[in-house]
């Protein structure tokens, strides 16, 4: 059986913490997965950070990320969804 690879978006808020930024990176570079886009800014709460990661993965590749990256003291949650969009597209083509 063939495993699909498909555009996720990872959201992940976190405490403004100095070097959670590579250590977000580590989890990525140790699966050996290519960040497509990666940002970082600051979210509704003035003291949490909000993480917006694109990747192109299969799904159980994203759910094992995220389940890491919740286990980071300084994550307080994550959550990843299929890009619409991206799928919109396929289904047109």
């Amino acid at each position: 059986m063939k495993t699909e690879h498909k555009e996720y978006t990872i959201t992940a808020y976190t405490e403004d913490y100095f070097g959670l930024i590579s250590r977000i990176n580590a989890i990525f570079s140790r699966r050996r997965i290519s960040i497509q886009t990666f940002h970082v800014g600051p979210s509704e709460t003035e003291t949490v950070k909000k993480f917006i990661i694109v990747i192109r993965e299969t799904e159980e590749s994203v759910q094992k990320i995220t389940r890491q990256m919740e286990k980071q003291v300084d994550v307080l949650e994550v959550h990843y969804h299929k890009n619409p969009h991206f799928t919109a597209m396929e289904y047109a083509s």
